[in-house]
């Protein structure tokens, strides 16, 4: 019952430090706030969008098949699905940080989205590196 709420603390402060940093990149770049949903600019945005998450999609799905079917779920072979864990969330959001510097009216926005997926990353090698914060 302790791990669970060392696992619900550390989410929980991982959420609140993830809206402050928004807030203060969205006042320190002027920035309006973000929307919750994305904004697609044109329609070659839109079919980038969905290029990148089936891809993404297709490197987390591999790779999990592979590692725990076809592997047996190897202790070692945990680290493949990390990378796939990486690769899922940095593809996508490199295009649409793309897109947005291309295409948004506010041109550091971007800026935004590129330090927002650092953030996303830093925390998952955090998770994996303390190994989930020494949670059993």
């Amino acid at each position: 019952m302790a791990s669970m709420a060392l696992v619900l603390l550390v989410l929980f402060v991982f959420a609140a430090l993830y809206m402050v940093v928004q807030w203060a990149l969205g006042k320190w770049l002027h920035l309006e706030s973000r929307r919750k949903f994305p904004t697609f600019y044109n329609e070659t945005h839109w079919k980038w969008h969905k290029i990148m998450c089936w891809v993404s999609l297709g490197i987390l799905m591999s790779s999990f098949i592979w590692v725990m079917i076809l592997q047996g779920g190897d202790e070692s072979l945990w680290f493949v699905l990390l990378f796939a864990m990486f690769a899922s969330i940095t593809i996508p959001e490199l295009c649409r940080a793309y897109m947005e510097w291309k295409y948004s009216e506010q041109r550091k926005e971007y800026i935004r989205v590129l330090l927002s997926v650092a953030y996303l990353l830093s925390f998952m090698m955090i998770l994996y590196v303390t190994d989930f914060f020494w949670i059993s």
